[in-house]
């Protein structure tokens, strides 16, 4: 008989697209699994007041193995587990996003997000940001909007955690391989940017 082609499986490597058919943990969330409970963990215990979250790196180890569970398990509550350290469930964030097959931003609109910064006028890149954003598919849409959402109040803690607006973009536009510039803008102008009251924090 003929070989059915094998659907992957897994997260880590495979298209956004493909996380969020097979691990989404709610049908309102267009969101991979890995993605929601990484920050979920990090909120409840509290890593957005530890110094140096999302700069500092994890134990490699406990990274791998915690990646290893979700490419066989697709999801894993991570509150609901043993606890592990705040700084390996950030490093193992900053890994999905950093092997994402496609820019967040999506290869067709990446070159026009660049140029945003070519424009003088901060409220003209305000709106173009704004503007190529409500173009991106709902699934980078959404994961950009959650994870900005989450780093807004990263920095809204930086008096504690010392990851300030510059810190937090040197460390995510290297992730996201995205302009450092335009990351902040989005941090800094998330309201105008995605829409005050907009779906930005976790509600499956």
């Amino acid at each position: 008989a003929p070989r059915r082609p094998s659907v992957p499986r897994g997260v880590f490597g495979l298209p956004l697209e493909h996380a969020v058919a097979t691990t989404r943990i709610s049908e309102s969330l267009e969101l991979p699994a890995v993605v929601y409970r990484c920050i979920d963990y990090l909120l409840v215990m509290r890593a957005l007041d530890e110094e140096g979250i999302y700069r500092l790196s994890g134990s490699s180890t406990t990274v791998q193995q915690l990646r290893a569970r979700f490419d066989s398990e697709l999801d894993v509550d991570l509150v609901a587990g043993e606890p592990c350290d705040v700084h390996a469930v950030a490093s193992l964030l900053k890994l999905y996003l950093r092997e994402l097959p496609e820019n967040v931003l999506t290869q067709a609109l990446l070159a026009d997000f660049h140029a945003v910064l070519d424009l003088d006028d901060r409220t003209d890149r305000v709106a173009r940001v704004a503007e190529l954003v409500g173009q991106l598919p709902l699934a980078h849409r959404t994961l950009l909007q959650v994870l900005c959402s989450h780093l807004v109040d990263v920095v809204q803690r930086c008096d504690v955690n010392r990851m300030t607006l510059r810190n937090v973009a040197i460390v995510f536009s290297a992730t996201l391989a995205a302009p450092q510039g335009l990351f902040a803008l989005m941090l800094a102008e998330y309201d105008a940017i995605f829409g005050a009251g907009g779906t930005g924090g976790l509600v499956a």
